[in-house]
């Protein structure tokens, strides 16, 4: 019998990987389910297990906190989503992974990988803080903002950043236009969302606009090698892109 710790975050999740082991490995045996790295250190405090399927974001932190406050000497099979940039970090460290979502299919995979492991006396110890340092170090794509919450009617409402055609500034306000022409005030600054939007879908075209990628119909030759855009919805003044900007703006826009 292979005793199994579930690090896990989502339920259903969990839920999910302890049936998937039952009919893929009955010999499996789910002893605990948990949620949060202070969980999972206490527990293996005072526990062991064969094995451990370990979530990289938890309720409270990253999980690899969790070897800063304890010694693991179990093998891993990582569950993860993160993109495939990081997986070369697993992959040079000879770890087990899973990238969320997976099925029947990718488990086995790694069920077998770890039972043709326990047959190895020779199997080299892997340090998980430098292992987390590595991924940490190939997770170069920062976190953008997703969505903005407005009021709309007397209630609270999120819009998506895929919805925002532009955003503007105006008699001292700021307002996000969708691509379906409604407009939000957003007590928000230009400057600050320059620095919370993503740069491949937006662009600030000058002071007052920013702009998505997705809104621009046409860039027009401007006086002075300017470029004058039209967007889509239509804005309710020209937005001109200087000269020191054009050729920036172009490049972008190529991408």
């Amino acid at each position: 019998m292979t005793d199994v710790l579930i690090v896990e975050d989502e339920m259903p999740s969990a839920r999910k990987l302890q049936a998937m082991l039952s009919t893929l490995a009955p010999d499996f045996r789910v002893v605990q389910i948990l949620d949060s790295v202070e969980a999972t250190v206490d527990f293996l405090q005072s526990n062991t297990v064969d094995l451990i399927f370990l979530d990289i974001h938890l309720a409270d932190g990253n999980s690899f906190q969790i070897f800063e406050q304890q010694n693991i000497t179990s093998p891993i099979i990582f569950t993860t989503a993160y993109d495939q940039y990081a997986i070369q970090a697993f992959d040079h460290n000879s770890i087990g992974y899973l990238l969320k979502p997976f099925g029947k299919d990718k488990l086995q995979i790694a069920i077998d990988k770890y039972l043709s492991r326990v047959q190895q006396t020779n199997e080299t110890t892997i340090d998980y803080q430098l292992l987390g340092q590595a991924i940490a170090r190939q997770q170069t794509q920062p976190e953008y903002r997703e969505r903005f919450l407005v009021h709309y009617r007397g209630k609270l409402k999120t819009i998506p950043v895929n919805e925002v055609a532009y955003i503007y500034a105006e008699n001292r306000g700021v307002f996000i236009c969708t691509h379906e022409g409604r407009v939000f005030d957003i007590n928000l600054t230009l400057e600050q969302l320059n620095d919370e939007l993503n740069p491949r879908q937006f662009f600030r075209a000058n002071r007052k606009f920013i702009v998505s990628v997705l809104s621009i119909l046409e860039a027009h030759i401007y006086s002075k090698s300017k470029l004058k855009l039209e967007l889509r919805p239509k804005a309710n003044c020209d937005v001109i892109i200087s000269s020191e900007k054009a050729s920036k703006f172009k490049q972008w826009l190529a991408k």
